[in-house]
C-alpha cells in the first residue's frame, strides 16, 4: 500500500477523535474514544478502536491521579486480531495503585532466522493466546512504591516450516504463568503526561512449573524515565532508558523484541533475543493550546547474553509525531508517530504519551 495513502488514512482518523465530559453532583467522567489505524511491515495495515474513561474514584481525594477504564480492539490485513480491556485504579490518596488487564488474540507475526548456506530469512508464525494480569502497588515511604504482580497466559504457536519436521517443532502449546514483585520510585508531576520529574521502576517475574508454567525462567525489567522542562511546560525533553532481560530456560515466547515505545521504527520482528537494551530521547513542543509535535531518536540492541554486548548490533530509530490534547484538565493527548529504523519503519497511534507504559 502506498505510504502516503496510509498516512492520510491515519491522519483522518486522528482528526475525528472524540471526547466528552459528563458532570453530575457525584463525579466527573471524561471519555476519550478514537479509531485506530496503524501500519506494520509484519502485520500490514490494521484498523480498530480504542476508548478510555477517566475519573476520580473519590471526589474527596485530591491527591490520587486519575483512574481509568479502557478497551482496545484491532484487525489487520494479514488476519491478525487482538482485543483487550484494562483497569487502572489510584486509591486512598495515592497509597494504592491497582492495575488489571485481560485479552485475547490471533497474531500472525514473524521472526528472523539465520539459515546456513541460504542466509537469513523471515519465518512466519501464528499465535493464538489468552492472558490476564494483575498488579498491586502500595506506597512504602515518600515516593517509593512496592508491589506484586501476576500474569496468567495460554498460547498455541504454529510455525510456518516444512511439514516433514517433527510436530513438536511445528506447533508449540505453552502456558506462561508468573508471579513477581516490583519497586517504583515516582517523582513525576503527572501519570499520563509528565512535564517534569522522573520515575525508576524495577520488575522481577518468576515463571515456574509449580505455577503451571511450562518453563522455569526469570525476567527482569529496569526502566528509567526523566522529564526536563525547557523554557516552559510547552517544551519538554523526555528521556527513557530500558533493560529487558530473560534468564534461565527461556522459551521463544519469553524472548524480548525490539520495538514499540522502547525504540520506535521497528515493526517487522527481526530483532529479538533474551535481552534487549534501549535508550531514547524525545522533544515535545506544544505550540498551541491543544496542538503539539514531537521528535525522537534512540538506539537499541538485542543479545542473548550480556557477554555478547561487545558484538551487539547497533539499532538506531527515530521519527516525528503530532499530538492533540483531547482533555486538557487531565493532560490527555491523542497522537500518531511515524518512525524509521534499520531497514524497517512503522506507524504508532496512541492515547497518552510515549514512555508511559
Amino acid at each position: 500500500m502506498n505510504r502516503t495513502l496510509v498516512v492520510l488514512i491515519v491522519w483522518s482518523c486522528f482528526v475525528f477523535g472524540y471526547s466528552q465530559k459528563k458532570t453530575d453532583s457525584i463525579k466527573k467522567v471524561n471519555f476519550a474514544g478514537i479509531p485506530v489505524v496503524n501500519y506494520s511491515n509484519a502485520i500490514g495495515l490494521s484498523a480498530g478502536a480504542m476508548g478510555q474513561i477517566f475519573y476520580k474514584v473519590s471526589t474527596k481525594d485530591t491527591i490520587s491521579p486519575t483512574s481509568s477504564t479502557g478497551v482496545f480492539a484491532m484487525y489487520s490485513t494479514n488476519n491478525t486480531f487482538f482485543a483487550a480491556a484494562f483497569q487502572k485504579l489510584y486509591l486512598n490518596e495515592d497509597r494504592w495503585r491497582i492495575m488489571f488487564g485481560a485479552g485475547l488474540g490471533n497474531i500472525n507475526y514473524q521472526y528472523w532466522q539465520e539459515i546456513p548456506v541460504i542466509g537469513g530469512d523471515f519465518i512466519g508464525f501464528n499465535t493464538r493466546a489468552e492472558f490476564a494480569m494483575l498488579k498491586v502497588e502500595r506506597k512504602l515511604i515518600g515516593k517509593l512504591y512496592g508491589g506484586v504482580r501476576t500474569v496468567i497466559s495460554k498460547s498455541k504457536t504454529d510455525f510456518d516450516l516444512p511439514d516433514f519436521l517433527p510436530p513438536e517443532i511445528l506447533t508449540d502449546e505453552r502456558r506462561m504463568n508468573s508471579l513477581g514483585y516490583l519497586f517504583n520510585y515516582d517523582e513525576r508531576d503527572n501519570q499520563l503526561n509528565p512535564y517534569k520529574g522522573f520515575n525508576v521502576e524495577f520488575k522481577n517475574d518468576f515463571f515456574r512449573t509449580w505455577l503451571n508454567s511450562a518453563d522455569n525462567f526469570e525476567s527482569f525489567e529496569l526502566t528509567y524515565n526523566h522529564y526536563y522542562p525547557l523554557s516552559s511546560e510547552r517544551k519538554i525533553i523526555a528521556t527513557r532508558v530500558t533493560a529487558s532481560i530473560a534468564t534461565g530456560d527461556v522459551p521463544f515466547q519469553g524472548q524480548n523484541v525490539v520495538g514499540q515505545d522502547d525504540i520506535r521504527g521497528y515493526s517487522n520482528g527481526k530483532y529479538r533475543d533474551n535481552q534487549v537494551y534501549a535508550i531514547q530521547s524525545e522533544y515535545r513542543w506544544r505550540f498551541e493550546n491543544k496542538f503539539g509535535v514531537v521528535g525522537f531518536f534512540g538506539l537499541a540492541t538485542a543479545i542473548e547474553n550480556f557477554s555478547d554486548f561487545g558484538d551487539a548490533p547497533i539499532l538506531p530509530g527515530g521519527g516525528v509525531g503530532v499530538r492533540y490534547m483531547m482533555i486538557p484538565k487531565e493532560r490527555i493527548n491523542i497522537g500518531i508517530d511515524v518512525a524509521a529504523g534499520k531497514g524497517d519503519w512503522g506507524l504508532y497511534f496512541r492515547i497518552g504519551e510515549s514512555f508511559g507504559r
